[in-house]
């Protein structure tokens, strides 16, 4: 979010932006990529792309792997998951201080609740259930949601289906390779940019909600 900031006056408004591609959709599917954008204050300080091999015993869809691109071969080469966690966790710590509890990421992705699930396995898997500790779980920006209640309101186009090539579609934002994660998230947050400019102006035109 280019953000102005979404209120004038917050401090340190401190936003992850992420996704997650995954061998299948069971919860005992694996990730075994994720990529952020890291923003405070309306500025891009970080972005980062991770990649790991599947936890032991994981289920993995044939149909994830093909629409991912991914074979068996390139996740076995993968750095194990270990390495992922300890990775992320250093990226995190530079910004949040888990054990102020006020100082945590807000979330942002589309669809993102399915990536918050992911990593919270992803973390307890790593024998770490303190996920919450650098994300705050009550303040998520949902890109999808938001196009869905201004869809509701006849605001923006209907839309056939709301994966996030069509929305990037409808919206002149260009996704050139879907299914990778840093690529998902970078056309993600454009998507993101582009609702918030669209609010920003209604709040303009002082629209009483």
């Amino acid at each position: 979010m280019k953000v102005d900031q979404i209120e004038k006056g917050d401090k340190n408004m401190k936003i992850l932006w992420y996704d997650t591609e995954t061998t299948g959709l069971t919860e005992n599917s694996a990730m075994f990529q994720i990529s952020g954008v890291i923003e405070i204050d309306g500025e891009v300080k970080e972005e980062f792309d991770i990649f790991c091999k599947p936890h032991v015993g994981a289920d993995i869809s044939e149909q994830a792997l093909e629409v991912t691109g991914i074979s068996r071969e390139q996740l076995d080469s993968f750095p194990p998951p270990k390495k992922a966690y300890e990775e992320l966790v250093e990226i995190f710590s530079k910004y949040i201080d888990k054990f102020d509890r006020e100082d945590k990421f807000i979330i942002a992705g589309q669809n993102v609740k399915f990536d918050i699930d992911v990593l919270n396995r992803f973390f307890k898997r790593n024998n770490d259930n303190y996920l919450g500790s650098f994300l705050n779980y009550k303040q998520v920006f949902d890109t999808l949601s938001v196009y869905t209640a201004l869809e509701i309101a006849d605001v923006v186009p209907k839309l056939e289906n709301h994966k996030l090539e069509t929305i990037c579609k409808i919206m002149g934002v260009e996704l050139s390779n879907a299914h990778n994660s840093l690529a998902d998230i970078k056309a993600t947050k454009e998507v993101g940019d582009k609702l918030l400019q669209g609010l920003r102006r209604i709040k303009k035109q002082k629209i009483k909600l």
